[in-house]
């Protein structure tokens, strides 16, 4: 160590020690020498640090993007699994409210048949149970005109028999009562 105005510097132990100015010169310039080579390794290791660290965040901002690409697509893959799925849901759910209105309407329309059929049948029935009774009447009405036709038939040959008996009795001049009773033919 050497001793200098109150300094002490520390000088390599195997130099001889420079004398004077001269030698102040030469240690400024190598201690100058020496920090411009510290700081122009300093730079180095510092644009070696940037580069690294910027290829590193490139890197990360790379991988960050692929993420959040994938996460995006795995969400939009999902978005469109849940909009498929509520598709379906709604297209069964429309599908299986159809068919009940369908079965619905073919329920209605087989029992507004039915009722219809039920009530054709029994018009059908009172239609022939009313030309019966028609025919019935009609029947029972012929039978009671050609009974009362035999009636008076009968009742004419009677009275016929009477007034031949009663012109027996009487003159003959009063043949007016056998015209009398001789059947009237119906004038049209």
């Amino acid at each position: 160590m050497h001793e200098d105005n109150g300094r002490a510097e520390d000088l390599p132990a195997g130099q001889p020690e420079p004398q004077g100015y001269g030698a102040l010169g030469d240690r400024v310039t190598g201690i100058l020498e020496a920090a411009e080579q510290a700081a122009a390794d300093i730079r180095a290791e510092a644009k070696q640090l940037a580069a690294d660290l910027e290829r590193e965040a490139r890197a990360e901002a790379e991988r960050l993007k692929q993420q959040l690409t994938a996460d995006a697509r795995s969400l939009r893959d999902e978005a469109e699994g849940y909009a498929r799925d509520m598709r379906l849901a709604v297209e069964a759910y429309a599908k299986q409210h159809r068919r009940q209105a369908e079965e619905e309407a073919r329920g209605i329309v087989a029992e507004a048949e039915k009722q219809s059929t039920t009530m054709r049948e029994t018009a059908e029935q009172t239609v022939r149970q009313v030309e019966a009774d028609v025919r019935r009447r009609q029947e029972a009405l012929r039978g009671e005109v050609r009974m009362l036709e035999h009636r008076k038939r009968d009742a004419i040959e009677r009275l016929r028999e009477i007034a031949a008996a009663v012109q027996d009795v009487l003159p003959s001049e009063d043949s007016s009562l056998a015209r009398d009773l001789q059947p009237q033919r119906s004038r049209d």
